[in-house]
């Protein structure tokens, strides 16, 4: 296994050595973010100190051995989701947790990648990396993995956008729309879909009648069906009293809230009621998507992109037609993926509404296993004591578990610390599996942001006065188990920063970690 800094750090040879030096930015020696000493907040309390004083020596090592590039010109705007809003084929579901559609192309374009690539994104959402892929002229195959099932159907459904007839569409459109007013439905066993003040409940039923109809609907393929049930989940929160806000799904009340969906664009037919005209706007919306690429005359032939159900701690039991491995040892080019964020957001909560109003999870069993199933980067369930650490030590391995404890012992929500320790046992066992599937010479690039812990208390005027605070260099931590898993250099690339949530004076990283798979490496 690699140890020293020397191997912490990506060579320029490894970055690709054809490149114009005259553009790229010089790295910095160390990845120790600007303001240091100011990102940190003392507690009171003499031991706690001691040890708040040690895990900052800890980090500030670590960093030290990992080098940073500063690209926050070239990928700040791609590590976002807001380009997703516009893009045709990709806004049919708005996916807020997701990166820009050009940022395959700027990743191939820094490492200089050649033509024929085959690509892997292990956290595929709702596939913005295979549909970049298809239309790349230097990408031969995309396969990427989604755990949600909701998010997989979206991506799938995005997926087939070349096999999709608008002409046929146009004329299952006023028959998808003509569904029985009158229909009986059942309401599932959601909160949210049994709340006045979030959905009405001639409204909720009225969407089920919907779905329903859309189930029936005859003259069809799956992927047209898929079509409308997918533009159907996308209006369903546009049409609720709830928002997705932050790691929760809340009540909208006097919250604002972006439009979410299609559901304004112009329809194509004449519809009345909330439900029909939203229904008809996002369906015409993509329909017009459809229109704009054909006359952009987007090429997909001899391309290949799958978007595939799955675990990326466990890509080796994914297949392809049954029983063929959709992984096998050395296939991938390049790995590009973006995991959850140790935030503290439960996705599944998040998206209740799509996964139970597309009857993914249709009873609280179902949520609870689906839940159970996901990365363990919040703290919303007791997930299993799975360890990956095994028994490898090491200066990164002991400020984990260190954070960790501090967070369980030092206050505010006590079970984000083992949640701390349990996020990165599962991103090993990520890189471990990138690892495999990668070819020697070939790049992992991981988009993740870091984190800052601290605790708040009210004051006697009710103030929330801050106690302590603690950054978490999550790419530097990363980098350094990338190392654990076999890579032979890693280097971080800054993208932008962030404001985390409800800390005061905090800042976050966003960044890309960038680890090559060596000839040769163990």
């Amino acid at each position: 296994m690699p140890t020293g800094q020397e191997q912490l750090l990506l060579t320029k040879d490894a970055l690709g050595s054809q490149a114009d030096e005259g553009r790229r930015p010089e790295p910095r020696r160390d990845a120790l973010p600007q303001d240091w000493k100011e990102l940190w907040k003392p507690p009171g309390e003499e031991p706690m100190h001691l040890d708040w004083l040690r895990l900052q020596k800890q980090s500030k090592e670590l960093a030290q051995e990992v080098e940073l590039v500063d690209l926050r010109d070239e990928f700040g705007p791609l590590v976002g989701s807001v380009e997703l809003r516009d893009e045709p084929v990709h806004r049919w579901l708005s996916y807020k947790e997701g990166f820009s559609p050009r940022l395959l192309g700027r990743v191939i374009d820094r490492l200089e990648l050649v033509e024929g690539l085959h690509v892997v994104d292990a956290f595929g959402g709702v596939a913005t990396t295979a549909l970049s892929g298809l239309v790349h002229p230097k990408v031969g195959e995309v396969r990427s993995v989604e755990y949600s099932p909701f998010a997989c159907f979206a991506g799938q459904t995005k997926l087939h956008w070349p096999d999709l007839d608008p002409g046929r569409l146009r004329k299952l459109l006023k028959q998808a729309l003509a569904y029985d007013s009158r229909r009986a439905v059942e309401v599932p066993d959601l909160a949210a879909f049994n709340n006045e003040e979030i959905f009405p409940s001639d409204r909720i039923r009225e969407l089920i009648r919907a779905r329903d109809h859309l189930y029936d609907l005859t003259g069809c393929d799956d992927p047209e069906r898929d079509f409308f049930l997918l533009g159907l989940a996308s209006v369903v929160e546009d049409l609720s009293g709830a928002i997705k806000d932050g790691r929760a799904l809340r009540i909208k009340r006097t919250r604002k809230r972006r439009s979410s969906s299609l559901a304004d664009a112009k329809p194509e037919v004449s519809v009345a009621g909330t439900v029909p005209r939203a229904l008809a706007g996002q369906w015409s919306g993509m329909l017009a998507d459809l229109d704009s690429l054909a006359l952009a005359g987007k090429q997909t032939a001899d391309k290949q992109a799958f978007h595939l159900r799955g675990d990326a701690r466990h890509l080796d039991r994914v297949t392809l037609y049954g029983e063929e491995p959709a992984f096998p040892d050395g296939w991938a080019d390049l790995g590009l993926f973006s995991p959850p964020y140790l935030n503290c957001i439960d996705y599944t909560e998040v998206y209740k509404m799509e996964l139970w109003m597309l009857k993914y999870i249709t009873n609280q069993h179902e949520f609870r296993e689906t839940r159970l199933g996901t990365l363990r980067s919040h703290p919303s369930i007791r997930f299993s004591e799975s360890k990956h650490f095994d028994d490898i030590k090491g200066d990164a391995i002991e400020l984990i578990e260190g954070i960790s404890d501090w967070v369980s012992s030092g206050g505010g929500r006590q079970e984000v610390g083992p949640v701390t320790k349990q996020y990165f046992e599962d991103m090993l066992q990520v890189w471990r599996e990138q690892y495999r599937v990668l070819r020697d010479g070939a790049y992992a690039v991981c988009v993740v942001a870091n984190s800052t812990f601290s605790r708040r208390k009210q004051d006697e005027q009710r103030a929330r006065k801050e106690e302590w605070r603690i950054p978490l260099l999550t790419d530097v931590l990363l980098a350094h188990l990338a190392l654990v898993a076999g890579f032979k250099s890693v280097q971080i690339w800054e993208a932008r920063e962030l404001r985390p949530r409800n800390v005061q004076a905090g800042r976050a990283r966003e960044s890309l970690v960038v680890a090559r798979k060596g000839p040769g490496a163990p």
